[in-house]
């Protein structure tokens, strides 16, 4: 089952709108009771439809420059609206009003100089995609909106914007008492080009993806230049009262082409939560805060409502090899269960080598005593040598580990993840030691369980790690021995700042996103690294020998 509906609610929020336009073109009534009615309706729709409107950004978008943008956007609407309501039905043309109404006016033009501004903003962000550094930054527009503003709140100083005509000493903004001034103009100017360039953004932005989403936007936008057409130059001259004021039909034109961007994916979203649970693989249930569950996937997570509770402290065992993990989010909770049989047997197969590489170091020790060597042990022998060679650093390392610091420590919990993540690379890279080219299928998953391993063992060092992607590869065993050690580097250098991991693969190697504390250099690996940061996040990339290139 889906957690939102989006059908029904944009059929309801266009009918609200449809209604509030009915109340605003039967508002002029000379019933008082039923004027007040009308106008009171319409002002809850319009500012209920924007409210709503905010708060589905919110929880749709995630937390991006551009959601930041549109929510401040719809705020201003929101704003300008209260102001136009305030200027038309409470001050009004008002005489004895004359100062509440000269800078009520002043401020209206605040959000109008701001909203443009914010779309501009917007748009810009979502050509831009993901990448905070890229070019000039779009903040720098909020410059020019809030310099209109001010010109606009000290026109009593300049009169630049409004001044009053001939034989009225003082400037009350009443019709025919006053006329506009260069910066009335300036602030339309700026509104109109804002919005035009806004559009061609994102024209051109649409115009890459299938043509659906190029006629939305253009429905859209010509819907709301008729709609703006019709308000100046139809109904005043059919004598009609307008369904929307000028104002309106700008505040939920702009919210249409906001819209139209979220429902084509131009911004980042979390609507796809199914399908990203489905691929994820995994038994993931979705509860409310009474733990009632509203969204399960085919594979179910079976377990007591106390089990349920409880993992949201600390991960649970429902049953053998299971492990329940819990988590809060957003108007409720997510849980999801892991099959730890494979980690289990594979830490008894690790027991069971290192054992076996214990009793083998006695074997040898006997026979360079005895001078009795045998073709098949001097085979072993010098496989778990190799081995032994390649695990003593990071062995001597959990030694030391253990050995320097005391149970009874703040530090030895931090010293016990930081040995099961190398005892983690310990396993794996003894079992690919095991291997050789002849045993080693064309098309596998060493890497990627490797990898896997490494990533679960790192939550231990409260990393929230993954291994995703692509889990079969067909990389020669030099080339997996190279890539794994590399990638085991960095992690070891960067395991005290980083706080986030996920590593995929890639066809010429893996590619690592981490987040950390700070920007880190790269240590010296047998593979080069390829770095590049995006916003608070580090991207590095390693290639195989055959096919990768210099750092």
């Amino acid at each position: 089952m889906r957690l939102h509906g989006t059908k029904w609610k944009t059929w309801l929020f266009i009918g609200f709108l449809l209604l509030g336009g009915l109340f605003h073109y039967f508002d002029p009534t000379e019933n008082l009771f039923l004027n007040s009615f009308l106008f009171c309706g319409r002002f809850t729709i319009f500012a209920g439809l924007i409210l709503f409107w905010i708060q589905s950004v919110r929880s749709r978008l995630l937390p991006t420059r551009v959601r930041t943008y549109m929510i401040s956007a719809g705020l201003m609407m929101l704003c300008l609206l209260t102001v136009q309501v305030f200027n038309n039905r409470i001050v009004g043309d008002a005489v004895d009003a004359r100062e509440i109404n000269r800078f009520s006016r002043y401020v209206y033009w605040i959000p109008q100089a701001m909203n443009p501004a914010l779309f501009l903003m917007s748009c810009i962000r979502i050509c831009r995609g993901g990448y905070d550094k890229e070019g000039w930054d779009e903040r720098l527009l909020m410059i020019p909106a809030v310099f209109l503003s001010l010109m606009v709140l000290t026109n009593d100083l300049h009169y630049l914007v409004y001044f009053p005509k001939t034989g009225f000493p003082e400037l009350t903004i009443v019709t025919g008492k006053y006329s506009q001034g260069l910066g009335f103009y300036l602030l339309y100017a700026w509104i109109i080009l804002t919005i035009i360039i806004g559009l061609s953004l994102l024209f051109r932005k649409t115009g890459r993806r299938p043509a659906k989403g190029i006629a939305l936007l253009t429905g859209m936008t010509l819907m709301w230049l008729f709609m703006l057409l019709m308000n100046m130059l139809v109904w005043d001259w059919l004598h009609v009262h307008q369904p929307y004021s000028t104002q309106e039909i700008n505040i939920f034109g702009m919210l249409g082409i906001f819209e139209i961007c979220i429902r084509n994916h131009l911004i980042p979203s979390n609507e796809n939560h199914i399908g990203f649970f489905e691929q994820l693989g995994r038994p993931v249930m979705i509860t409310d805060r009474n733990l009632s569950p509203v969204y399960r996937t085919n594979r179910e997570v079976y377990a007591r409502r106390e089990d349920l509770q409880a993992s949201l402290e600390q991960p649970v065992y429902p049953r053998e090899d299971i492990r329940l993990s819990g988590m809060e989010i957003r108007a409720g909770y997510a849980f999801w269960t892991e099959d730890e049989t494979e980690l289990h047997r594979e830490t008894r197969r690790l027991e069971e080598a290192n054992e076996i590489l214990r009793e083998e170091n006695s074997l040898v020790r006997a026979e360079n005593e005895l001078k009795e060597k045998k073709a098949r042990l001097d085979v072993q022998k010098q496989v778990y040598d190799r081995i032994a060679a390649a695990l003593y650093p990071r062995q001597k390392r959990i030694a030391e580990l253990l050995n320097g610091t005391e149970p009874e420590s703040d530090d030895f919990r931090q010293a016990l993840a930081e040995c099961c993540v190398l005892n983690a690379w310990c396993k794996r890279k003894s079992n690919l030691l095991l291997l050789d080219e002849t045993t080693l299928p064309r098309r596998n998953r060493e890497l990627f369980l490797a990898l896997q391993e490494s990533a679960r063992f790192l939550k231990c060092c409260n990393v929230d790690a993954a291994a995703v992607g692509e889990e079969m590869t067909d990389f020669a065993l030099t080339d997996i021995h190279d890539l794994y050690d590399t990638f085991e580097s960095v992690i070891e250098a960067w395991l005290p700042f980083m706080y986030r991991m996920t590593v995929s693969i890639l066809q010429d190697g893996i590619r690592i996103a981490v987040d950390a504390g700070k920007d880190l250099a790269i240590p010296e690996t047998i593979l080069p690294v390829e770095k590049q940061i995006s916003e608070d996040t580090v991207f590095l990339t390693i290639r195989k020998r055959n096919g990768g290139k210099a750092a």
